[in-house]
């Protein structure tokens, strides 16, 4: 899918360190796995993000728990490789393996091919693959999947989804036989290896017919639902899932789990070998870490690196780091008042010590990026190798605070805190701001308290005490009034990280003017920030109509340079995966974007 990943307390990559899997505890990457698979088995794992939607993997909203959750039953056409599985040097393509496709298409294998302005685009399918319900898997099902994101309803879509961006530069997909499915382009796309891959990559044509016979709105519909050992009975497509991966969809009772069982039909080259995956949705990383500790879960996703020292004393556990594709970051809203003042949004990314934010909450285990995080990670071949790196600088911020007119106000304002200029938009208010972060993480809530401090010291207030939504309403889709998307907030921290491997296009919906969402494009987009910039929005059309991978780097290095200077987000630092795993747990593999992904490989040692 082509939305980026939200991370709630959620992730780009350490520049230094690129795509490598780093470890703590023990060795990184799959366990050592001496004995031989066993079958049977179950395993708990735990997700302190639990999504309002099945869909927020990428449909109606982009969360990365909600990836996780829905990994092992919603497959694409490809997956993304584990960090250990991609070879040295790579192009975009060796970060991807096929998965309901039987190889990855390039311009070199002979399935792309590019006819003057427009492109095709060749799939060839995978035989003997069933549907949970049983239905085989076809070349109806690529078709359905493009008609239900864009060729069918166009901007007009009856599902509030996320964003079309991307299959909005289709024109049409031929299907020659039930195994090749042809994706016609309407110019040049050079991230079209995003598209239709990875969780939800492809969905269920005999499903959305039925949606289609009615309203067409998957999250209004109801559908009667026989799964073999699964799921039986009537709900809406955000509250259950027919896949074709290696397990399948049983129950989820909201706010304690979800439960996915063995598909002993999938199609892979062996039967899953786990019966049983438990999803428990935990409060916060601290119930993780005391559940690893007990053997209550076997699993727990998305650590902070702050928990890594607890986590290096569980001897039973092993714990996995992948720096991620994606920074940690605060949004800035540009219909703010004070944050449409440049001035205000470079003193508060001079004011913030974001290195004493790795260094003391992280354990120095990441590093501050650029000021366009957008080439972090998998995505480093496309890095401006001439980036600015602001540095802490309070004196700066304050004096470029004092030229603006920002002058403090002990009286009105307390005690160093600062108000604006007369007929200024703000006319003399207070320069007090509002931040929010996703609630129930331990290390969010501390990097809070530091910025704030850190803001306070060059006369910018924070509101206290902090009013932080749960994670589902700061990434809830605009149709459902989520903060960001319907832009009530005044600064959002959380992490971004890409959707897919080594694609900055996956930013697309996040920085490109068109898609703001609002009530005349249907909420659709993921630009919560207001970034309108003709720079921008160019650099990110230029990257998308080339396929050779040089030919698109000048274009993302032209967008960094644009957004370092508009400045809609303050990068506080790299994200980091933290998977930790009772060493029990064999074949397990790291993997950046899609943690569950090599489910089918996992078994439990005596």
């Amino acid at each position: 899918m082509i939305a980026p990943h939200t991370r709630g307390a959620w992730r780009p990559i350490l520049a230094a360190v690129g795509g490598v899997l780093l470890a703590a505890c023990s060795t990184a990457g799959p366990p050592g796995t001496s004995t031989s698979p066993k079958s049977g088995g179950s395993l708990t794992v735990a997700s302190w993000q639990e999504p309002d939607t099945l869909l927020a993997a990428g449909i109606t909203d982009s969360m990365t728990h909600a990836f996780a959750d829905v990994n092992p039953v919603m497959e694409g056409l490809l997956r993304g490789r584990a960090a250990v599985d991609v070879p040295k040097n790579p192009t975009i393509a060796d970060y991807w393996e096929p998965q309901l496709a039987t190889n990855v298409p390039t311009m070199e294998n002979g399935d792309v091919k590019v006819n003057g302005t427009t492109m095709d685009v060749t799939w060839k399918l995978r035989h003997g693959v069933k549907w949970h319900d049983g239905v085989p898997f076809t070349s109806k099902d690529v078709k359905s999947t493009f008609d239900f994101f864009w060729l069918k309803f166009r901007d007009k879509n009856p599902t509030p989804i996320l964003s079309t961006s991307g299959w909005d530069q289709v024109t049409g997909v031929t299907t020659p036989d039930d195994y090749t499915a042809v994706v016609h382009f309407k110019s040049v796309f050079g991230p079209y290896l995003a598209i239709a891959t990875g969780p939800y990559g492809i969905l269920p044509d005999h499903l959305l017919q039925q949606v289609w016979a009615k309203s067409g709105d998957i999250t209004k519909e109801k559908l009667s639902i026989a799964i073999p050992n699964g799921f039986n009975g009537t709900d809406t497509m955000d509250k259950w899932m027919v896949g074709t991966g290696p397990f399948m969809f049983k129950e989820w009772v909201t706010g304690d789990h979800m439960t996915l069982v063995k598909n002993p039909h999938w199609w892979g080259s062996h039967q899953p070998y786990l019966d049983t995956i438990t999803i428990k949705f935990e409060p916060d990383t601290n119930t993780q870490l005391a559940d690893l500790r007990t053997n209550t879960i076997d699993m727990g996703l998305d650590f902070r690196a702050a928990l890594l020292s607890p986590l290096s004393h569980l001897d039973a556990v092993t714990t996995t780091i992948l720096p991620n594709s994606g920074a940690e970051k605060i949004d800035i809203n540009l219909h703010n008042a004070f944050l449409q003042d440049k001035a205000v949004r470079q003193a508060i990314l001079m004011g913030i010590d974001r290195q004493k934010i790795v260094d003391t909450l992280l354990e120095s285990k990441t590093t501050v990026p650029p000021d366009s995080w957008l080439c972090l990670g998998t995505g480093a071949w496309c890095q401006d190798p001439s980036a600015t790196h602001t540095k802490y600088d309070p004196a700066a911020a304050q004096k470029l605070l004092d030229n603006a007119g920002y002058k403090t106000d002990n009286s009105k304002c307390g005690s160093g805190f600062r108000s604006s200029p007369a007929g200024a938009p703000t006319n003399g208010r207070c320069l007090e701001i509002k931040l929010v972060t996703t609630s129930g993480n331990a290390l969010r809530e501390q990097q809070e308290v530091v910025i704030a401090s850190d803001l306070r010291l060059i006369g910018i207030k924070i509101t206290q005490p902090f009013n932080n939504p749960r994670a589902g309403k700061l990434f809830g889709s605009y149709a459902n009034g989520g903060t960001l998307y319907t832009h009530v907030f005044d600064l959002a921290m959380y992490t971004n990280t890409y959707s897919t491997p080594a694609e900055p296009d996956a930013m697309y919906p996040g920085y490109v003017s068109s898609q703001i969402p609002s009530d005349a494009n249907g909420g659709q987009g993921q630009n919560d920030t207001f970034t309108n910039d003709p720079r921008i929005d160019g650099a990110f059309n230029k990257g998308r109509t080339a396929v050779g991978q040089q030919d698109r780097k000048q274009a993302y290095i032209d967008a960094q340079k644009a957004l370092a200077d508009v400045l809609p987000e303050i990068p506080l630092y790299q994200q980091l995966t933290v998977i930790a795993y009772n060493k029990k747990l064999q074949g397990y593999k790291g993997n950046e974007l899609f943690w569950l992904d090599n489910a089918e490989d996992w078994f439990l040692s005596s």
